[in-house]
C-alpha cells in the first residue's frame, strides 16, 4: 500500500507508469483520452494485455458544460454564472471511489488527473454555497449576489475533501495513484521594466492542490526525452529519504517499489550506498541485487 503522486507535461508517460501498478487496477479518469493513449503494448509494458484481460478497468468521470441558458427558438447561448453539475460529479466520483476501497479485489486505484479533481472538488463545493442563494426555481434570490468564487478560508473543505481520499486509500490498504498536469511557477522575478515583481520563473511545477506532501510516500516529475527516445521519473520527494534524487529510466512500478525495498532492507551504509550508485549509474534491479549477494558473501 502506497500513494504515488506522478505530474508531467502532456504525453509524458504518466498514465503509462500508473498503469504498471499492482492489478486489479481501476483507472478513474477525468482527463478524457489519456487511457487510451497509454493502452497499447511496450516491449517491457504489456498494457493492452492487461486491459483485454480485466486487470485494468476504466471508469470515465466527464466535466459537465458550464455554458449557460440555452435560448432553442433563438439559438443563442445566455451566459450565466450559475455552475451546475460539478456537485453532482464530485459526489459520482466519491461514491465510485469508496466502492473501490471497499472491494478486496482492487489493489491499485488511479486517478487521472488530481489536477481535475481538485479543480470539480473545489468548483463543486462552490455550486453549494451558490445553490443556498437560489430559489426552487433555479433563479437568483432577491438581494442575493451571486458567489463567483470560494472565500481563503473556504478552502479548508475541498482541502479535507482531498485529504480525505488519501487517508481513506491507505486505511484500506490500498496504492493510491494520482497524475497531474504541470503549470508555470510563478514568484519574484526581474519584470521587463527593471522592477522586481511577481512573474514566471522559467519554471514548471506540479498543478493542482499542493498540500500533497505529507500524505504521499512518493512524488516525482515524469518527462519525455525525445533525443533518446525514453521516458524518465525524477523521483522529487519521498518517505525513504534515499529515493530522492533519482532518475529511473523506462520507469515502472516494480522497477522503483524494487529499489525501495532494497533500501528499506539494506542493513549497512555501504549497501545503501551501492544501491544508491548503481541506479544512478542505470544498473537493472536484478544486477544490483546480484552485486549485493556477493558483497555478503566475501563479506
Amino acid at each position: 500500500m502506497s500513494i504515488w503522486i506522478l505530474w508531467g507535461e502532456d504525453k509524458s508517460c504518466k498514465n503509462t507508469l500508473a498503469m504498471s501498478f499492482p492489478k486489479p487496477l481501476v483507472d478513474m479518469e477525468f482527463d478524457i483520452g489519456g487511457f487510451d493513449r497509454a493502452n497499447r503494448n511496450l516491449p517491457h509494458l504489456p498494457i493492452k494485455d492487461w486491459v483485454e484481460s480485466g486487470q485494468i478497468k476504466l471508469e470515465q468521470y466527464i466535466m459537465p458544460f458550464q455554458i449557460g441558458q440555452l435560448d432553442p427558438i433563438q439559438s443563442i447561448i445566455r451566459p450565466s454564472k450559475i455552475i451546475v453539475g460539478m456537485k453532482e460529479l464530485f459526489y459520482q466520483f466519491a461514491g465510485g471511489f469508496i466502492k473501490h476501497l471497499r472491494d478486496p479485489d482492487i489493489k491499485t486505484i488511479f486517478v487521472d488527473t488530481g489536477t481535475l479533481l481538485y479543480e470539480v472538488t473545489c468548483t463543486g463545493y462552490l455550486q453549494e454555497k451558490q445553490e443556498i442563494q437560489l430559489n426552487p426555481d433555479g433563479s437568483v434570490k432577491p438581494k442575493e449576489n451571486l458567489r463567483v468564487s470560494l472565500l481563503p478560508i473556504e478552502y479548508r473543505e475541498p482541502y479535507i475533501r482531498m485529504r480525505g481520499f488519501i487517508y481513506q486509500a491507505k486505511a484500506h490498504g490500498k496504492n493510491l495513484v494520482m497524475t497531474h498536469h504541470a503549470a508555470d511557477e510563478y514568484g519574484m522575478v526581474r519584470l521587463s521594466d527593471g522592477k522586481i515583481g511577481e512573474g514566471k520563473t522559467g519554471k514548471r511545477v506540479l498543478h493542482g492542490w499542493g498540500q500533497l506532501g505529507d500524505g504521499a510516500d512518493v512524488v516525482g516529475h515524469t518527462y519525455w526525452d525525445s533525443k533518446e527516445q525514453k521516458p524518465y521519473f525524477d523521483v522529487e520527494l519521498a518517505e525513504v529519504k534515499e529515493l530522492e534524487g533519482m532518475t529511473f529510466t523506462k520507469p515502472t512500478y516494480d522497477k522503483i517499489s524494487g529499489v525501495i525495498n532494497l533500501l528499506r532492507n539494506s542493513m549497512t551504509p555501504q549497501e545503501r550506498q551501492i544501491i544508491i550508485d548503481q541506479q544512478a549509474n542505470g544498473m537493472e534491479l536484478e544486477q544490483i541485487i546480484k552485486m549485493l549477494e556477493m558483497l555478503k558473501e566475501t563479506a
